[in-house]
């Protein structure tokens, strides 16, 4: 009989957590798709391209100043919280509020300088009529950053339920209860700003609450934040901080170049492709938030292989949910443009904007099955990751003029850019996490999952060619769709699934079988 060892033990747990935890944070995003797409189909119908379209340019710029002010403690407070170092000096509630003490005074100077320089930034873009939801919207920086920090800490005890009401139930529910409200009010021009703002407050108020259910009221009372303490967590934290804001730089800069070379008609189409692309991302993001504080542990007490399979195994599972939802954007992606976008659009730019949401899709799936490989590196060489963002960003400047200017592609060249610098980064991560600890994501057990998709695409057109009517439009979809699935799913059984998949579906199912160590 083979003995269970203590670290065998400790993994099997890990796995257990993480599973858990990405459940909790994939069902939330299935709930809040539920609102999300009433949202986009409503704001652009009540408010128009050119406002929802102005009104994503207004809270890019919002979010990316609130990445910086949230100072990489999203990944970072766990560090503090459990490493042994500081875990016998200091509490977890003292950590979190002088995480909160520190995020707030970067978001303090963050929020002025925003509002000193609307102007300047509206005139770089010629773009005058963001100035207003700037100076208006800035101070919420404040409030994101105390949302983020907040639900790190709640995380660092591995409960999900408390993100997941937070970001996946309240904040997106409340946005669109808050702008069917204003709209009717008579908040035409900033009702969707004013909703953005609501949802944010009531996000907060559920996060705080999470946090003391958690932890103890009395610790945060009576231990009072650390300014020691301020400086080890800004020193350590400062690399992903850089990292995080160059990163969603060129995530969201996109959205800029659009808006520079194009009209504002076709920026409303744009953002609307990044919205539905946003499905593939929060997938990703599912698993981020109890892999980190999970493989925090791992790499402190340096067991790489055991990283190396979490790694792995969880963009494995990525990969399984987002190469579906590709598959179907290289069929239904125009056809959902259309159906979206206001009655009149330009045809073309339909067309185009059904492109852009695959390259956009294919792009976030890129990021998302190899994203992981920015964890290792976070924790212990936490300089690679901002220098990578750092030189991703002059690399997407130049293929988005190349591609639009020299080449005299549309919006789509945008997106293509944003596809190739994902690639770019993720390899040269890969790359590094493999020379400094041996950490190898290049398993063929990784790469089977995309195999399969292609040839489920194949296997679709076919399918498509062979059925007597039109399956892509009108009510075609409601047959189409379902055999895109099936076909998916049946050769991703055959072709993608690796043996200690299969035996954990059949487990759940109740059919039998042990799960296998992945």
């Amino acid at each position: 009989m083979t003995s269970i060892t203590p670290a065998d033990s400790g993994e099997q747990k890990d796995k257990k957590d993480i599973a858990k935890g990405a459940g909790a944070n994939f069902a939330g995003f299935i709930v809040r798709l539920g609102s999300r797409l009433p949202f986009l189909f409503l704001a652009v119908a009540l408010f128009g391209n050119e406002l929802y379209g102005r009104y994503n340019y207004t809270i890019t710029t919002i979010e990316i100043m609130a990445a910086f002010a949230t100072f990489g403690l999203k990944r970072s407070l766990f560090k503090f919280i459990h490493d042994r170092e500081y875990s016998r000096d200091y509490a977890p509630e003292q950590v979190i509020l002088t995480a909160l003490c520190w995020s707030l005074m970067v978001g303090a100077v963050l929020t002025g300088i925003l509002i000193l320089s609307a102007n300047a930034l509206a005139a770089f873009f010629d773009y005058p009529q963001m100035v207003d939801g700037l100076v208006t919207l800035a101070p919420i920086i404040l409030v994101i950053t105390s949302v983020d920090v907040i639900l790190s800490g709640t995380r660092a005890t591995r409960k999900m339920r408390y993100e997941v009401w937070s970001r996946s139930i309240v904040e997106p529910y409340v946005l669109l209860g808050a702008m069917l409200l204003f709209y009717t009010l008579g908040y035409r021009e900033k009702g969707l700003l004013m909703a953005y703002a609501v949802a944010l407050l009531a996000a907060l108020a559920v996060a705080i609450w999470g946090a003391l259910r958690l932890y103890s009221f009395r610790n945060f009372v009576c231990k009072p934040p650390c300014f020691h303490l301020i400086r080890r967590i800004a020193g350590f934290s400062a690399p992903t901080a850089f990292h995080d804001m160059a990163l969603l730089i060129f995530m969201r800069m996109d959205i800029f170049t659009v808006k520079f070379f194009f009209s504002e008609a076709v920026l409303g189409v744009y953002t609307v492709a990044q919205q539905f692309a946003t499905s593939v991302e929060k997938i990703y993001q599912s698993f981020y938030p109890i892999l980190a504080p999970v493989m925090s542990k791992s790499l402190v007490e340096r067991d790489y292989p055991r990283v190396e399979r979490h790694m792995i195994m969880v963009s494995r599972w990525i990969l399984m949910v987002q190469c579906l939802i590709v598959v179907w954007a290289g069929f239904y992606g125009e056809a959902v443009i259309t159906a979206v976008a206001n009655d009149g659009t330009d045809p073309d730019i339909l067309q185009v904007g059904g492109i852009i949401l695959f390259l956009l899709m294919v792009g976030e799936t890129i990021n998302g099955g190899f994203g992981t490989s920015d964890l290792p590196l976070i924790y212990k060489n936490p300089l690679f990751n901002p220098l990578i963002s750092l030189l991703m960003i002059p690399l997407y400047v130049v293929m988005a003029v190349l591609f639009t200017q020299t080449l005299g592609m549309d919006a789509e060249g945008v997106a293509l850019a944003l596809m190739l610098t994902y690639l770019t980064m993720n390899l040269l991560r890969m790359i590094l996490i493999n020379r400094l600890f041996g950490i190898r994501m290049w398993r063929l057990k990784l790469f089977k999952v995309p195999f399969a998709a292609g040839i489920s695409a194949g296997a679709f057109y076919w399918a498509k060619q062979a059925i007597p009517f039109d399956i892509i439009h009108g009510w075609g979809v409601f047959l189409g769709i379902p055999v895109l699935i099936l076909i998916y799913v049946l050769i991703l059984v055959l072709a993608g699934l690796e043996p200690e998949d299969k035996s954990r579906i059949m487990q759940k199912l109740g059919i039998g079988g042990k799960t296998a160590k992945a």
